[in-house]
């Protein structure tokens, strides 16, 4: 009887953890103006939920793949994550986007370009992981695309 209701409870858990994990997201945005301290707190307790929510997510929608897409996986997993790192790397290397992104971190933190605290060096970090992050991403759906045409076509759902 005990994994029939963890299992529900887990259920339950999985389709409610987006409405739970967006009610964080409107809290904190109201609670930044509030008090800083307790919305850095829940920030990171987001981004913890939103990441567990995703591996999670992932890991039941690999259960489906049959060899083939598995393949494709790994193929884009060893090639996309590795050119999106060093896409990223470079980009970050490049004086003009390089400027960009410190006037932009330097204005959301402190409303001017030349003025900086400690609050630009987070964001800068937070920005910078997430361009890391999203360039791997792109990275990966460019390889996965590039086996299919290897592969001999995408194949129909």
């Amino acid at each position: 009887m005990a994994p029939k209701v963890v299992g529900i409870i887990a259920r339950f858990a999985l389709w409610f953890s987006p409405i739970v994990i967006a009610v964080g997201f409107i809290a904190f945005w109201w609670l930044k103006q509030e008090d800083a301290a307790s919305a850095s707190v829940l920030a990171r307790m987001l981004a913890i939920a939103l990441i567990a929510y995703v591996a999670f997510f992932s890991y039941r929608q690999q259960r489906r793949l049959d060899e083939v897409q598995i393949a494709n996986q790994g193929f884009a997993s060893r090639h996309g994550w590795a050119k999106g790192t060093l896409v990223a790397v470079l980009l970050l290397m490049f004086p003009p986007v390089r400027d960009w992104l410190v006037d932009l971190v330097s204005m959301q933190s402190t409303g001017s370009p030349t003025l900086t605290d400690r609050r630009a060096v987070e964001l800068a970090f937070a920005y910078g992981a997430a361009l890391v992050v999203a360039l791997q991403g792109l990275g990966y759906y460019i390889a996965a695309a590039i086996w299919w045409r290897r592969v001999g076509g995408i194949r129909e759902s």
